[in-house]
């Protein structure tokens, strides 16, 4: 396996059913992985993103104190595969040990340790859709430095008609239309009936 490392760009919401996920970045290509996890997971990730410490451990500072106390520590925590929505991750420890997890647990954990998420490049391939940066800023709000500044003037979104099409038929695919980005502008997508969900039959919990 070959495996990239990946932005975190946080916590989104959008659609009328107020899908959530977190959002990855491939830098290299311009390409976003939306992760789709339950509201509640949610909920609580971005909480943890904007400091927030509960008054009670909740599962994630379990599993954070359990790995601090019990194991050698983290040396990577990985979205190894895919299939038909569904994502696996592995934290992998400093003695080379290695579990799996489900993706928002391992980004929540990776969030807790501060150290980076990295995707197999297969994954990212098959699984991630081109957004330009102007895409990024519209819908997301992600802004992105770009060195030709006049992309963004072009009548295309990204200055590239076959790439703007892919991305709204990605976007059709989802059951979402551009104004469910705009109307939801600055929260981003969500997870009820999420690809990951069929982990468990269920919402992500």
């Amino acid at each position: 396996m070959t495996f990239i490392p990946v932005e975190y760009h946080g916590v989104y919401t959008t659609g009328p059913e107020q899908f959530t996920c977190v959002l990855l970045r491939w830098t290299a290509q311009n390409r976003i992985l939306p992760i789709w996890i339950s509201p509640i997971l949610a909920a609580d990730l971005e909480a943890r993103d904007e400091g927030f410490s509960p008054r009670r451990p909740g599962t994630p500072d379990l599993m954070l104190e359990m790995i601090t106390r019990l194991t050698s520590g983290v040396a990577a925590i990985n979205i190894v595969s895919h299939f038909e929505g569904v994502f696996i991750a592995s934290v992998v420890f400093n003695d080379g040990e290695e579990i799996d997890a489900r993706p928002s647990d391992a980004i929540t954990l990776a969030r807790a340790l501060q150290i980076g998420i990295q995707v197999d490049e297969d994954v990212l391939t098959q699984a991630s859709f081109f957004a330009s940066d102007a895409i990024l800023e519209e819908y997301f709000g992600i802004s992105i430095e770009s060195e030709d500044a006049e992309e963004l003037l072009t009548p295309s979104a990204s200055g590239d008609a076959a790439a703007d099409a892919d991305f709204e038929q990605m976007m059709r695919s989802l059951g979402m239309s551009e104004s469910d980005f705009l109307d939801g502008q600055g929260d981003g997508f969500d997870a009820e009936n999420s690809p990951e969900e069929k982990d468990t039959g269920s919402p992500d919990t």
